[in-house]
């Protein structure tokens, strides 16, 4: 799987559980590092960067995520190996109706 299709995979997702995805279609014009994925359900929001098994975080990247963490969000890396158990149990845990709750941080 790669990071397009395991975007594409959450976006679907969070479509069929009734939770709000944004994505940046042109991040060129976006804040440099600013994570991939935010996933708005009833009970959170999380803020998620894409990378393939072995992509590593640029700088900027980093930063968006310590500074996110440390502010009470719930920012963190996924990664293809991290689907669908860790993916789907973490939008079960904000309130995707119809996902099973497996791997989810909130369970």
């Amino acid at each position: 799987m790669t990071e397009k299709e395991l975007q594409a995979a959450i976006r679907d997702a969070c479509a069929y559980a009734g939770l709000l995805c944004y994505h940046t279609y042109d991040s060129r014009r976006s804040p440099e590092g600013f994570p991939d994925v935010v996933a708005v359900g009833p009970y959170g929001v999380i803020f998620r960067e894409l990378k393939s098994e072995r992509g590593r975080l640029t700088q900027h990247q980093q930063l968006w995520i310590e500074r996110l963490t440390a502010a009470g969000a719930d920012a963190d890396v996924w990664r293809p190996a991290d689907w669908p158990e860790c993916v789907l149990g973490e939008l079960a845990g904000i309130g995707g109706r119809g996902l099973p709750a497996i791997g989810s941080k909130a369970s």
